[in-house]
């Protein structure tokens, strides 16, 4: 074909911060590792497919896990966020280690894209985060100035306790204890019952950057593992 250029798995980018050989570079929502050190504004070749370490934050990975881009810290993330859905992790890391071995998807997701609609997740486990109101153990971070749209709402496991408890679903910060679900008895929490959030009905705008948060009225609960999706776009200010 004579208009076939390259493969593709190698980019030239203008670099948009000084980089480094190995580095991470963003530009848009393209993502590569730079194969030299570049000053900001030059060209720099680009692996965007492939398998790397990269410098990653404080999260904790598991084999499988999705990455995402930081652009601010320039790490690996857990958290979705506004970051830039990057690859998937091939070796399971801790919270104290430095690198994260990340095989490059070569093209993002949606949760990295400008205005593009984004999914927080959580997962409220009682067997890892106990009976009363907590952050979950695993909860992302929706981002200050998101604007929440709707989600959906999953007891896979039946939520339990010894009164009539309640659970509300909302953010640590950015909103409040129940913008996400309003009180919920643990009788509307039974095994793999979905329920529609109240963001659906009534979309609210984050004032800061908070986890997803659960609050227990009326408890603890003895039992009971709930998902929750939040979906989000970023407004400009």
């Amino acid at each position: 074909m004579i208009n076939f250029v390259k493969s593709g798995d190698t980019l030239t980018l203008s670099a948009p911060y000084d980089v480094l050989s190995g580095g991470g570079c963003k530009v848009g929502n393209v993502f590569g590792v730079a194969a030299n050190d570049t000053p900001s504004g030059s060209d720099v070749t680009c692996e965007v497919e492939g398998v790397y370490d990269l410098a990653k934050d404080a999260s904790v990975f598991a084999q499988g896990d999705l990455a995402y881009w930081d652009d601010t810290a320039k790490k690996v993330t857990s958290t979705v966020g506004s970051n830039l859905l990057i690859g998937v992790v091939e070796v399971a890391a801790a919270t104290g280690l430095a690198t994260v071995r990340v095989n490059l998807f070569g093209v993002p997701g949606f949760s990295g894209q400008a205005h593009g609609i984004k999914v927080a997740y959580a997962k409220y486990d009682f067997s890892v985060d106990g009976g009363a109101t907590c952050t979950p153990a695993v909860s992302d971070t929706i981002p200050d100035n998101a604007v929440v749209i709707g989600g959906g709402v999953n007891s896979t496991t039946a939520v339990a306790a010894a009164g009539a408890a309640t659970v509300s679903i909302g953010t640590a910060a950015g909103s409040s204890a129940a913008s996400i679900l309003t009180a919920t008895a643990k009788a509307s929490l039974s095994a793999d019952a979905v329920i529609v959030p109240t963001c659906v009905a009534t979309p609210f705008k984050m004032t800061a950057a908070g986890k997803i948060n659960v609050t227990v009225a009326t408890g603890p609960l003895t039992a009971g593992v709930i998902e929750v999706w939040v979906l989000y776009t970023t407004a400009s200010a």
